[in-house]
């Protein structure tokens, strides 16, 4: 019987991950874009939305936008959802809007997902992961809180209750 050291195949599927994440990242900082930071401007996008409408953030201004990047496979980003749907029913009459930015998955499986747990806010789809980088994510969830001037106000990385969510919105209305 052969017993696998660390250095068998798993070690070298982890070092290709490894190698994989922080080539990315490093891409991620090689665009002329500075990292989203508060106090400044949220970087534009267009995304298309599970309808198939255009989704551009800088039509959004004079609204606060709540940019929340996600995944149906990530089971932190699904813990808060229902959290987020509670402040969307609360908020949608108050000039504010949820945008839901799933990374790379097939809009099969989003739709689906959305669908089935009844959902409502905006949802679109990063195809590409350009948006992603362009907001400099690396991890989901991260949500970021856009005041009606377009200016990021608060942001999170990793998952928020609702006490939370409710907080960093209050910092993007001021």
């Amino acid at each position: 019987m052969k017993v696998m050291s660390g250095e068998g195949r798993g070690g070298i599927v982890s070092l290709a991950l490894s190698v994989t994440i922080i080539g990315l990242l490093l891409l991620a900082g090689c665009g002329l874009a500075p990292a989203p930071e508060v106090g400044y401007p949220a970087p534009d996008f267009t995304l298309t939305d599970l309808d198939g409408n255009t989704v551009r953030l800088r039509d959004l201004r004079g609204n606060v936008v709540f940019l929340n990047f996600w995944a149906t496979w990530c089971p932190p980003c699904r813990a808060e959802m229902p959290a987020m749907e509670g402040l969307y029913q609360e908020y949608k009459n108050r000039d504010v809007v949820i945008i839901g930015v799933d990374l790379l998955e097939y809009w099969s499986n989003v739709e689906y997902f959305v669908e089935v747990n009844g959902y409502s806010w905006t949802f679109v789809i990063d195809t590409d992961g350009q948006v992603a980088m362009d907001y400099m994510v690396t991890g989901i969830p991260s949500s970021f809180f856009i005041d009606k001037d377009g200016i990021i106000r608060a942001l999170q990385v990793g998952p928020m209750s609702r006490f939370t969510m409710e907080a960093k919105l209050a910092e993007a209305m001021e």
